[in-house]
């Protein structure tokens, strides 16, 4: 035992920088493996079609995931496509992907809103609205998505009134928007229309139900009140990861 010692006082200089590298290859090791798992790429082709300015565009989107089967980009195959809030279809799935972060509104959970993750996936399945954003997915029902600017997705029917004359019906998984307050756009899935209308500044709502929201002034009543919708930004997850 006493030899041991002599040698590592001996080879004191020598072993303590050796045990730094040591550790440090050990740490590295590891930090490396977490990085790789958190970034590994797996790529998936997917037929989709989204509509920009009243024009269906169809076209084969590169879905990105890492290890943890997280959606962590979407690109077109052969198109160059500007991803906005504008929700992508999948041809031969009842999916809807969110390329930019959304609030999510309960109107009847007294207004309750959250934030969805940037890819975030929705689908109807069964009569069951899953929500999968992130690492996690949640089940609800009667819920509406805001961009935070000018987009609002509706996963059940509504009834959109321009300065309160019906103008038409959107089935469930549809969305509307108002530009600048003179153009609204929107798409009916039940339909596959979509239509671009010059509004001069009259007022839009969107009508079931349960709720009624103003796309004008993003707002929306529930039980006679009115609530300011938020920018997803500084709104809590609603599925942490």
């Amino acid at each position: 035992m006493n030899k041991v010692f002599d040698f590592i006082k001996k080879k004191y200089k020598v072993l303590v920088p050796i045990m730094v590298v040591f550790v440090l290859l050990i740490a590295i090791y590891f930090l490396y493996r977490e990085y790789r798992y958190d970034n590994y790429r797996e790529k998936q082709e997917v037929a989709v079609y989204q509509y920009f300015g009243g024009t269906k565009k169809e076209y084969t989107a590169i879905i990105t995931y890492n290890l943890k089967k997280v959606i962590v980009d979407i690109q077109g195959k052969d198109k160059k496509i500007n991803y906005g809030s504008t929700p992508v279809y999948y041809q031969d799935e009842q999916t809807i992907l969110f390329p930019r972060e959304m609030t999510i509104v309960f109107p009847l959970k007294g207004g309750a809103s959250s934030r969805l993750y940037q890819y975030t996936t929705y689908e109807l399945v069964n009569g069951v609205h899953k929500i999968v954003s992130g690492r996690k997915s949640h089940t609800s029902r009667n819920f509406f998505l805001f961009d935070g600017k000018e987009l609002y997705f509706f996963a059940d029917e509504v009834t959109l009134k321009v300065d309160g004359e019906e103008y038409v019906t959107l089935g469930a998984n549809s969305y509307a928007k108002v530009v600048g307050g003179y153009t609204l756009t929107y798409y009916d899935k039940a339909t596959d229309k979509s239509e671009v209308l010059e509004i001069e500044g009259k007022e839009v709502t969107a009508v079931n139900d349960h709720v009624i929201v103003n796309l004008t002034d993003k707002s929306f009543n529930v039980y006679g009140k009115k609530v300011l919708l938020n920018d997803p930004s500084i709104l809590n997850p609603l599925l942490n990861n």
